[in-house]
């Protein structure tokens, strides 16, 4: 094992712990044939109706942001405001995250999606009523009913996943699943400077936002009607081993929230991680709600400009993320990935704001195009590195922690860098990017390399091996 030294010596006692119960599971396993398991072909529509309305989701939550010029003249209302219908979506996930956690384990799949979509829907046709420059209170109501759908909606991908398809394609549902989220993005960064255009006049201003509060509600709509009537929470039979041998145990799993959450709090190498990832995405949510912004500031009417360079950042971050995973899956190399992923974010970072101040319109895409693949990329790596480091804690429970940091550093980032750019302009902004990216990567590169779950399926392995060896042995010598 990689970890030999007295002070991660629970870590140890903790993977053994795991590779003991893995052994029980696969001895009795051998010995009964009880755990069918069947892989329905209804999988592909549940994961479709789910990347549909969570998808449409998040395609509200830069909507506003990223006109915001247009939003600040038409609603009368400060660069402020208009931020906070980004950050609504990271503040709602803070208060709603325990709640949310209980509803999905009391209520299942089905109702959790459910209730997730209507009160999604709810919002959208809220914000239908919104259009007129006095109800930018009408229109945060709404944004505020989306955004509470957030903490639902990101602990639900790897539970579908796990629910409804067979172990060898597990990571290909969840895959799409965070696909689906992040194309509703980019989608809102490509459509949304599109309809909503910077008329002179403000009811041109307000039919533009009517048509897209309409389009988003509509599809809402439907997409609810459809997950009502077809929607399932959990297949009769399971469609693999693992989803069957989790069913059986879960009535034996007595332990609550706070015991492993009190043991993450002491995981010095997670708490590191829970910083340096919260960084690196908090940069992230800070270029994408203040993206036409900054922009503007040096590109004059570029709001469609601002909107496709947040497209391009978006698509080469999801290629990137594919990417990173293979190269995990090859390598198991988890931190030098890391560190050399979260270098070039930085440099990334580096290079688009270089050429955004130079006013360079066709290096600042290809900054984004660099910046892009590998900040936004650096997502799905996190969550890798995160189950490393926690092995064998509950993957639910130690990513919405990490989101929960996710998001504090995400709103105070936005808050100082917002108030900067509007005082000195968006100098300052690029350089307390860059820090904060250097910060993390510094943190990135001191963390011990601990991969747990790793030690643990290389543990099982050698069992398995010794265990056949001895099985080979005692036949041979009863042949003899």
């Amino acid at each position: 094992m990689r970890m030999t030294d007295e002070k991660d010596l629970n870590e140890v006692l903790c993977v053994k712990n795991v590779v003991k119960t893995i052994n029980k599971n696969e001895k009795n396993n051998d010995n009964d044939n009880s755990l069918e398991t069947k892989v329905y072909k209804k999988r592909w529509l549940i994961l479709s109706l789910f990347i549909v309305y969570t998808g449409m989701s998040n395609f509200q939550w830069i909507q506003y942001s990223i006109v915001s010029n247009i939003v600040r003249r038409y609603y009368g209302v400060s660069s402020l405001a208009v931020d906070w219908t980004a950050m609504a979506f990271m503040a709602y996930y803070l208060i709603f995250i325990y709640p949310a956690t209980y509803m999905v384990n009391r209520w299942g799949l089905r109702w959790s999606n459910i209730i997730g979509c209507c009160v999604t829907c709810l919002g959208s046709w809220i914000k239908v009523l919104s259009v007129s420059p006095d109800r930018f209170w009408v229109t945060f109501i709404g944004q505020s009913l989306v955004a509470s759908t957030q903490t639902i909606i990101l602990t639900l991908p790897g539970r579908l996943a796990a629910q409804w398809f067979a172990a060898d394609e597990l990571s290909t549902a969840t895959s799409l699943s965070i696909f689906g989220n992040q194309m509703g993005i980019a989608l809102s960064f490509l459509i949304t400077p599109i309809i909503v255009k910077n008329h002179e006049n403000l009811d041109d201003i307000g039919a533009g936002l009517s048509h897209l509060f309409w389009g988003v509600a509509i599809i809402l709509t439907v997409a609810l009607i459809l997950i009502v009537i077809l929607f399932e929470d959990d297949p009769e039979i399971p469609p693999s081993k693992t989803r069957a041998l989790q069913k059986l145990n879960e009535m034996q799993v007595e332990e609550s929230l706070i015991e492993p959450i009190k043991r993450l709090f002491k995981n010095k190498y997670y708490m590191s991680l829970c910083n340096s990832y919260g960084l690196s995405i908090g940069v992230l949510n800070v270029v994408g709600t203040l993206l036409n912004q900054i922009y503007l500031v040096h590109f004059e009417n570029g709001e469609e400009d601002a909107g496709r360079i947040g497209l391009v950042m978006i698509i080469t971050g999801m290629i990137g993320s594919v990417s990173f995973g293979v190269i995990l899956d090859k390598t198991h190399k988890y931190k030098e990935t890391a560190v050399v992923v979260y270098f070039l974010s930085l440099g990334g970072q580096i290079f688009f704001s270089t050429f955004t101040f130079l006013e360079m319109k066709w290096m600042v895409y290809l900054g984004s195009v660099f910046l892009g693949y590998f900040l936004v990329g650096y997502v799905a790596l996190g969550y890798e590195m995160c189950a490393e480091y926690t092995y064998p804690e509950s993957e639910g429970i130690t990513a919405g922690i990490l989101n929960v940091a996710n998001n504090v550093y995400g709103i105070v980032l936005i808050l100082i860098m917002g108030r900067l750019l509007e005082v000195y302009g968006d100098i300052p902004v690029h350089v307390g990017l860059c820090i904060a990216l250097l910060i993390g990567f510094i943190m990135t590169l001191l963390t011990k390399d601990v991969q747990r779950r790793q030690d643990a399926r290389n543990s099982v392995h050698y069992v398995g091996v010794e265990q056949s060896d001895k099985s080979n042995e005692r036949n041979r010598l009863e042949k003899n």
